[in-house]
């Protein structure tokens, strides 16, 4: 068997260019592969951020969804709230709450008699 010291290597321009050409395939294949690393890379970074602008859209929309929600519910209150103190108001006022007790509840003065008939609107005491 030939040891390594007894071999030695031609140098013409054959062997320079076949040394040359195999030195660029291997920088080649270093090149692509480095490349399609990066490109990897790249996908997996741009998926995961795609999937996380997705998340962060439909929680915004969902959001909205009940902040309107949340709107219409307040407004109904403050309705509520405001007819309430307008009915508060009412009943501080003396005459509205004698005309009231008087037409919903037959409360008479004294000396008065209070005749019901059928077509009467006001609401039956015990009716309710």
């Amino acid at each position: 068997m030939a040891t390594r010291a007894n071999i030695t290597q031609l140098d013409n321009q054959y062997t320079r260019a076949v040394q040359k050409n195999t030195h660029h395939v291997i920088l080649s294949k270093q090149r692509k592969k480095r490349a399609l690393i990066i490109i990897i890379g790249f996908t997996v970074a741009f998926l995961f951020l795609g999937i996380q602008i997705i998340h962060a859209k439909n929680a915004m929309s969902q959001t909205n969804v009940q902040i309107t929600r949340q709107q219409q519910k307040l407004t109904r209150v403050k309705q509520t709230h405001q007819q309430l103190n307008e009915h508060v108001k009412l009943l501080n006022n003396k005459d509205y709450l004698e005309n009231l007790i008087r037409s919903k509840y037959y409360y008479a003065k004294s000396g008065e008699t209070i005749y019901s008939l059928p077509n009467d609107k006001a609401s039956d005491v015990t009716a309710k």
